[in-house]
């Protein structure tokens, strides 16, 4: 599906198919081309009649590219890695989202409905964001990396309920829980690297220290929102590899316990199988066999072999 939005001065913001991109090329104007689907022959002669790279346009073909920047003559190519679909306890599904950014036009190419591009579509402000396509592009940059934000955000009572629990009542579904949520804030800190080194490239590309303007400032929150983005997800994987040791040391720690009692048990139990073993071989000429009290004699042994293991057992606190 190929969605074009037109914005004159005279006429405003039109929104209609590619029949608007031939009245963008004869009356000048901004044009936010936005595609979703995969490429094929009739999307890469479009992007060819924009001037955009071939091996730029087989970048954007390929589904697991990784972020980054590239500048060409008159247009800027950007991979980010924005969100198709965002759930509770970071419950997420990543999507490629490729722009190309040049002079009155902007062109973003994603497979999967995007969070970030949706919003845009309907904003009250789009035609003032459109008028300067590298701020419309920013936006969507920025929109994206926000929804993250609020991801680990919302994330940290989590980890704060799970770490309660953990202390409390420890289970295999917490641990479950726990493993999922590292693999995915790792995921997401691979991410968020690429897109604090993405975002300073633009910075190099699009800022003019000796001017300080609104992209000036958006291009600097930006930056500063992946760099937070980056060692907020770092801390929360530590705080996630944290607690999983903490649950192999507790559940490490309960079964020395347990293995502690059983040995105590067992070592009380060994001397008197013994004796118990000893007399009842069947042979005549056993020792104290035919003892009239003989019987009681062993048993008092026992109790007190038994006895005494346990008061030592106690005073060396083994249970």
């Amino acid at each position: 599906m190929i969605s074009v939005r037109y914005v004159t001065q005279s006429k405003g913001i039109q929104t209609g198919d590619a029949s608007l991109i031939d009245a963008w090329r004869q009356n000048g104007g901004w044009l936010w081309i936005d595609i979703e689907q995969a490429i094929n022959d009739s999307t890469s002669a479009l992007l060819k009649s924009f001037d955009c790279h071939e091996l730029a346009i087989k970048d954007v073909a390929r589904d697991r590219h990784p972020p980054k920047v590239e500048w060409f003559e008159d247009h800027t190519f950007i991979i980010f890695r924005g969100l198709t679909e965002l759930g509770d306890n970071l419950h997420f599904k990543p999507l490629q989202l490729s722009l190309f950014v040049g002079a009155g036009y902007l062109v973003s190419i994603h497979t999967r409905p995007s969070l970030s591009v949706n919003q845009h579509r309907e904003r009250g402000d789009l035609v003032k964001l459109l008028s300067q396509p590298q701020r419309l592009a920013l936006s969507l940059l920025h929109t994206s990396a926000g929804l993250f934000l609020e991801a680990l955000l919302s994330f940290d009572s989590e980890l704060i309920r799970i770490e309660d629990e953990m202390l409390a009542q420890g289970n295999d579904q917490l641990l479950k829980d726990l493993i999922r949520c590292r693999s995915q804030l790792r995921k997401m800190q691979r991410n968020f690297s690429y897109h604090e080194a993405l975002s300073k490239e633009l910075i190099d590309l699009w800022d003019h220290p000796e001017i300080t303007n609104d992209l000036t400032h958006r291009l600097r929150d930006l930056y500063d929102r992946c760099e937070r983005l980056e060692s907020l997800s770092a801390q929360q994987y530590e705080i996630c590899g944290d607690l999983v040791d903490g649950y192999f040391s507790l559940t490490s720690h309960e079964l020395n316990n347990t293995m502690r009692i059983l040995t105590v048990v067992t070592s009380i139990f060994v001397p008197l199988s013994f004796l118990a073993g000893l007399y009842g071989m069947n042979f005549d000429n056993i020792p104290e066999l035919h003892a009239p009290n003989g019987y009681f004699i062993l048993l008092g042994v026992m109790g007190i072999l038994a006895a005494g293991m346990i008061g030592i057992f106690k005073a060396k606190r083994w249970f």
